[in-house]
């Protein structure tokens, strides 16, 4: 499957996960993954874990003969009905049957995916986790994503993903589109893929839309750092910082002290600096600072006889001397980063999946639920060769790129802008700043 950077659109109302902003909405679901919660709407094209696999040709299975007279199988108008979960099926989009929908929003609204989709349609009666997964099994020759929508329409987008996506759905009517991406050389990168639909987990389906911190409120910011002192370098490097080639690095994300006139006092990981006088420290055990934008990060390492780390040297400290694609190796480990929370945090807190969701990305609450941002150091096994830890999850880091770019993803997602550390996003101008935007400091 091709890595690629989404093209991105921020105009007020953010648009992907990759930025700390789309509704990539993740929950465990109370269900066991039974199928007596799915209202059969007809015939299906088939049976509870069947596979009905698409010939050469791009047929759909034996649902093609359930079509009505004219109408194509896999269309909005007409399409493949899910009748019972588990659910497999086997098509190809070099062949199919709609060529309607070009782009989806409000996940990926500036992605060409204007070749051929494959629509269907799947009936809750409760409410689950849904999890859809796509296969393009012909290789990186081929390139088809899944998108999970709740109305016929490529404005109805909840969910995206060119792997897997994850969504508490509630009682009710979805679409899960398979659609063919086109790259920036307009070919459509068309062909066979495997859809696997499954259903249930641990947990309430419910919690997604119920916050879990209702008496958090905005305007207030809890200091829950104190001033620490950090540890010494190492590999002649300063307070805090680790070698890593040539440079040196910061062991951990940054957090935030305020220097006053009387010596440094805390500042919460909550609250945007301003024009405050602030100070980077690295040091294990504490709230990394989110809610900053580059030019204010830079300026924190520049107080602290550091500086922002190049895109290079961010890369090659994730990666190693070994160019590994994930800071441990090259094989992605489930659970090791944080970078997967089940629940989208701003859709949780707010408890709405609204589109003004988007425009309050400031707020302090958000990174303050719980199984959300991790303390820095928090997960042991997430550690780059030389030593430094949540290169991948927990926050974007943003690097000293003029155009705006921070890497290695966020606690929600790790994959939609490239794997592990190869994930780069470069939406946003270096004075943007949300609930998901950290840093860490390089030095010589």
């Amino acid at each position: 499957m091709f890595a690629r950077s989404l093209s991105l659109i921020a105009l007020g109302v953010a648009t992907l996960a990759a930025c700390g902003e789309a509704p990539a909405l993740r929950d465990a679901g109370a269900n066991d993954g039974r199928a007596d919660f799915l209202r059969d709407l007809g015939p299906r094209t088939d049976g509870p874990g069947a596979t009905s696999d698409a010939d050469a040709g791009g047929a759909f299975g034996d649902g093609t003969v359930d079509a009505p007279p004219g109408t194509s199988l896999g269309t909005f108008q007409n399409p493949i009905v899910i009748g019972a979960l588990p659910y497999t099926h086997s098509a190809n989009t070099t062949s199919a049957p709609s060529h309607v929908a070009n782009a989806y929003s409000p996940c990926a609204p500036g992605t060409d995916e204007s070749g051929g989709e494959v629509v269907y349609k799947l009936v809750l009666t409760q409410p689950t986790t849904l999890t859809v997964k796509v296969d393009d099994v012909a290789g990186d020759s081929v390139d088809v994503d899944v998108h999970l929508l709740d109305a016929p329409s490529a404005q109805s987008c909840l969910a995206r993903d060119n792997v897997s996506l994850t969504h508490a759905a509630p009682a009710g009517t979805y679409y899960i589109v398979v659609d063919t991406w086109v790259g920036s050389d307009g070919v459509p990168r068309a062909g066979p893929y495997r859809l696997d639909v499954t259903a249930g987990g641990g947990g309430s389906t419910s919690n997604c839309l119920k916050s879990p911190i209702p008496s958090c409120v905005d305007g207030v910011y809890p200091q829950v750092n104190g001033v620490p002192q950090e540890a010494a370098g190492t590999g002649g490097c300063p307070p805090g910082m680790l070698r890593a080639s040539t440079f040196c690095i910061d062991r951990y994300e940054a957090m935030l002290v305020l220097e006053t006139s009387s010596g440094l006092a805390p500042w919460s990981p909550y609250q945007n600096p301003g024009t405050q006088t602030v100070r980077a420290l690295s040091v294990a055990g504490v709230v990394p600072q989110g809610y900053i934008s580059g030019i204010q990060a830079a300026a924190a390492c520049q107080r602290a006889g550091k500086r922002l780390c190049t895109d290079t040297e961010w890369l090659r400290a994730c990666q190693g001397a070994a160019q590994t694609t994930y800071p441990y190796g090259n094989t992605r480990q489930a659970g090791v980063c944080n970078d997967a929370r089940t629940c989208h945090p701003a859709i949780q807190y707010f408890e709405s999946n609204a589109s003004s969701v988007w425009s309050k990305l400031g707020h302090p609450c958000i990174n303050q639920l719980p199984d959300g941002l991790d303390k820095t150091g928090a997960n042991a096994g997430c550690v780059t060769a030389e030593g430094a830890f949540d290169m991948m999850g927990n926050l974007h880091e943003w690097t000293s790129n003029a155009s705006g770019i921070f890497r290695g993803g966020f606690y929600v997602d790790t994959v939609i802008n490239g794997n592990g550390c190869l994930y780069r996003t470069t939406a946003h101008p270096t004075s943007h700043w949300d609930y998901s935007t950290g840093f860490r400091c390089c030095a010589d």
